[in-house]
């Protein structure tokens, strides 16, 4: 009887897995997406409608979506639990430099994936932000190679939380810079494959077609976003999400080309992206939000040898690269040091203790934990 009942379970598999496509597609679809059930809490989201006028949309911590009239002045900004974090305030956006002078203390990490538990309280350990996540660098720098979006429970929290800084940080004398990475590319182009239902459901409760339009060119944070660049230089040090390629060296694009070209992309397809060879190639494998040929030796990804790594470190005139992208177990230095990749598990190595960021003092690069420095990378 046990073969048997095996023998029925493997033939009604088969028989699942070759029905035709056609009759998968007959599938009625979900009218809800999952809330993330500890999680439900989302927003805050400031649209401007043109038929409905300005309005800010939040989920509750039931995951019900209520929708304000929003005349300006600040919003609050609550965790994916429903607790209070900081209020922000709508600013006038604009594009930052594409060059730095380097300050004396430069704070580099990358990849939060909608943790801003792990962000925050390493920025507050180190005396970034306080206790009320307000600005507390003076003149010093903060960067964030890429990737807000996707995985995690807080992505709205981070990317307020960093739009809120940008500000501080500029009336204190320094700087707080997000730059772009490939989830940034993949949301604002509808691939969601990575994204919590939750995110999915606040659009559906809201009439939008897809979770895209909650950051368009008419919402606050999407006139925010569409103004990020990709490639930053700040001192001897250059940034970018995933890395450069050998392919982009021979392409000789300006750095100011290159931020102009992913910005005009961000909201684009990848089927609309694909009509521009210079579009196709920036948000494909080889182009600077997703080469992984920096920091990954197998053939598949391209690898640069030492030679065209000099050669593209001339060109963008700096000493050193700092990538995220590419999950290490801790920091990590690749081409003698020349290429940094900063992006790790966050909340694992916040728990075990292990090297979170890169502290850039002068000459003096260091990984830094929890609380401290770890080890010094270079002197």
């Amino acid at each position: 009887m046990k073969r048997l009942t095996l023998l029925f379970g493997a033939l009604l598999a088969a028989a699942l897995c070759t029905l035709p496509a056609a009759d998968a597609a007959a599938q009625p679809k979900p009218t809800k997406y999952n809330l993330c059930r500890k999680h439900p809490a989302d927003g805050p989201y400031i649209v401007y409608d043109a038929e409905k006028g300005a309005y800010a949309a939040t989920a509750d911590k039931r995951g019900r979506v209520r929708v304000m009239p929003y005349g300006g002045g600040p919003v609050e900004v609550r965790s994916s639990r429903g607790a209070y974090l900081f209020s922000v305030t709508p600013h006038a956006v604009e594009r930052g430099p594409r060059e730095l002078p380097q300050a004396p203390k430069l704070f580099v990490t990358s990849d939060l994936h909608g943790d801003f538990r792990s962000f925050a309280t390493l920025l507050q350990a180190h005396g970034v932000i306080d206790g009320d996540c307000r600005w507390s660098y003076g003149n010093n720098q903060l960067a964030v190679i890429g990737d807000i979006f996707d995985r995690g429970y807080d992505v709205l929290p981070l990317l307020w939380l960093m739009y809120k800084l940008e500000q501080e940080a500029a009336d204190a004398g320094g700087a707080a810079v997000l730059l772009l990475g490939n989830h940034e590319g993949m949301v604002l182009a509808g691939d969601v494959r990575y994204t919590r239902g939750k995110y999915l459901e606040t659009a559906r409760q809201l009439g939008m077609e897809n979770y895209r339009q909650l950051f368009s060119p008419d919402t606050e944070l999407g006139r925010w976003l569409a103004t990020r660049n990709t490639m930053l230089r700040i001192g001897r040090n250059l940034f970018v999400h995933a890395g450069l390629s050998a392919r982009l060296l021979e392409r000789d694009l300006e750095m100011d080309t290159l931020n102009a070209r992913m910005s005009e992309g961000l909201y684009r397809t990848s089927k609309e992206r694909r009509e521009d060879p210079t579009l196709e190639f920036l948000y494909r494998s080889a182009g600077p939000v997703w080469y992984r040929g920096m920091v990954c030796t197998d053939e598949k990804y391209d690898p640069l040898t030492p030679e065209q790594t000099d050669a593209l470190l001339r060109r963008y005139d700096a000493d050193r690269l700092l990538v995220g992208h590419t999950v290490f177990p801790d920091i990590s230095t690749f081409h003698d040091g020349r290429v940094i990749a900063v992006n790790v598990q966050n909340e694992l190595n916040r728990r075990k203790n292990r090297g979170r960021a890169v502290l850039i003092e002068g000459s003096r690069i260091s990984v830094v934990g929890n609380r401290g420095v770890k080890r010094v990378l270079e002197e």
